[in-house]
């Protein structure tokens, strides 16, 4: 019995034992929870200051990159705005010179008018002209001495206001022109239309021409042939006939095109295969036309047919309408509508390139159109334009009339040769510059506001008569000179 009870009082001091080890530990535990948990909470802090730190240096980079990149785009931004107002400076600038040609262009064009032209010295107005052959257009004249026959080209141009080009027709029109002969000794004879004999084409509108006579190789007859520009609808085409004088006729010899005739105003014949033509623009339509003439740019050409083959010899030019030879061969002139002048040109011995070296320039004072030269003396002979506006609105249908002049241009003998002088001073080291004489002299032969012939295009002489047409004419008009004209 006492043992027993001994045994439970061990038991229960073991169970004491393990009771206060479980509790220890369970203390343990808690305190190393909460001690843990101290730490940890302790680190947490810590921890988090770095992010936060972190965090700030990233913004702070990010905003030194925002900065570098904000100003790198200012930068660009002011290279642009830079860029801009130095295009926007070119493009002023640009206009502003734009607007003094078109100013300098309107002001040589409609306000200045030239040379004074001796009226007093002219006929037309006093009475000792008439008009004779009753044919529309008359717009170029050449004369043949050996026949004593003009040649007159005609045409009505009634197409032009339905035409999109200024210088022929866009599409077939209902009536042709034709090519008259008008007989020079009879002061008012007839005139004569000319058949075309073995040329096909319906659609004829003949404009300038050229005549060259020239001995036949095989039958050793003298011939006369025409060279003719034609400005059909389908494209601008030189003509070549051969006329007989007897049955009043023109064969066609050859047709030849190129798409180097672009706006082919006057031609010359050099042989009988070879001729230069004039280009007096290098757009065709009305509106390039427009643009040429408003910016006074000098687009005009001269084209060269050596008989096989066309080549463009001179460009450049200020509206070219007139073209014609010196009796020899050896000189060709041109003048140049807008720069009131005559182009004086020498031709050179390589006849299949027909280059051409420039003379001297002669000046005319007024618009100049087409060009007669007298075979015996050389002299020229210029239709002129004095006043571009009233011919321009004259053209357009505006005006009724437009003045026609005409001038001499007289080829001096060497002995008559003009000095000249230079109205410059001598400045320091520069002396006064020496001019080389004047080998041509400027005379007026014709003037007229226009009531007996408007805007003439063409003046030839033969025989101390001056015979005129215009293509807004219907009518020639024929003068007689003095002879000391």
């Amino acid at each position: 019995m006492a043992e027993s009870d001994d045994q439970n009082q061990q038991l229960a001091a073991t169970l004491r034992n393990r009771r206060t080890t479980v509790e220890d530990a369970e203390s343990d535990s808690d305190v190393a929870t909460t001690t843990a948990t101290s730490v940890s909470s302790t680190i947490k802090p810590s921890s988090s200051a770095a992010a936060a730190s972190k965090k700030d240096t990233e913004e702070e980079d990010k905003k030194k990159k925002l900065t570098a990149t904000q100003v790198q785009k200012r930068i660009a931004q002011q290279q642009g705005t830079k860029k801009n107002s130095q295009l926007k400076n070119l493009v002023i600038s640009l206009f502003i010179a734009s607007l003094g040609v078109l100013l300098k262009s309107a002001f040589e064009k409609f306000i200045f008018t030239g040379r004074e032209i001796a009226i007093e010295q002219t006929v037309g107005l006093q009475g000792n002209c008439f008009k004779t052959a009753y044919i529309p257009g008359p717009a170029d004249i050449e004369i043949s001495d050996h026949d004593q026959l003009a040649f007159v080209s005609s045409d009505d141009y009634s197409w032009k206001k339905e035409s999109r080009f200024f210088h022929r027709p866009s599409s077939k029109t209902a009536k042709n022109g034709g090519i008259y002969t008008l007989a020079l000794n009879h002061k008012n004879g007839p005139p004569k239309e000319v058949k075309l004999k073995s040329f096909t084409s319906d659609d004829f509108h003949p404009a300038g021409m050229s005549l060259y006579h020239f001995q036949d190789e095989k039958t050793h007859e003298r011939r006369t042939r025409l060279f003719v520009i034609n400005h059909s609808h389908k494209g601008d085409v030189v003509e070549i006939f051969d006329y007989s004088p007897e049955v009043n006729t023109l064969t066609l010899v050859k047709t030849v095109s190129s798409d180097l005739f672009v706006t082919p105003k006057d031609i010359v014949a050099v042989d009988q295969d070879r001729f230069y033509l004039t280009n007096h623009h290098a757009m065709g339509n009305k509106y390039g036309r427009v643009v040429e003439d408003v910016t006074g740019t000098a687009m005009g050409s001269v084209v060269y047919y050596n008989g096989e083959k066309s080549l463009k010899v001179l460009q450049s030019l200020n509206n070219p309408y007139g073209i014609a030879g010196s009796p020899d061969g050896k000189q060709i002139y041109v003048s140049s509508f807008m720069d009131r002048l005559v182009h004086v040109y020498n031709t050179t011995e390589d006849i299949a390139q027909g280059q051409l070296e420039h003379d001297v320039d002669i000046w005319v004072g007024n618009h100049v159109d087409n060009l007669s030269v007298d075979k015996h003396t050389g002299d020229i002979y210029v239709a002129s334009h004095p006043s571009y506006s009233t011919y321009l609105r004259h053209k357009l249908g505006y005006e009724p009339q437009s003045p026609s002049h005409v001038v001499k241009i007289e080829k001096l003998a060497p002995e008559n040769f003009i000095p000249q002088e230079s109205s410059m001073g001598n400045y320091y080291f520069f002396p006064k510059p020496e001019l080389p004489p004047l080998k041509w002299e400027v005379k007026d032969l014709f003037y007229s506001n226009g009531e007996d012939i408007s805007a003439s295009t063409v003046a030839a002489y033969w025989n101390n008569d001056l015979i005129l047409g215009s293509s807004s004419s219907h009518h020639l008009l024929r003068c007689s000179l003095r002879l000391d004209q």
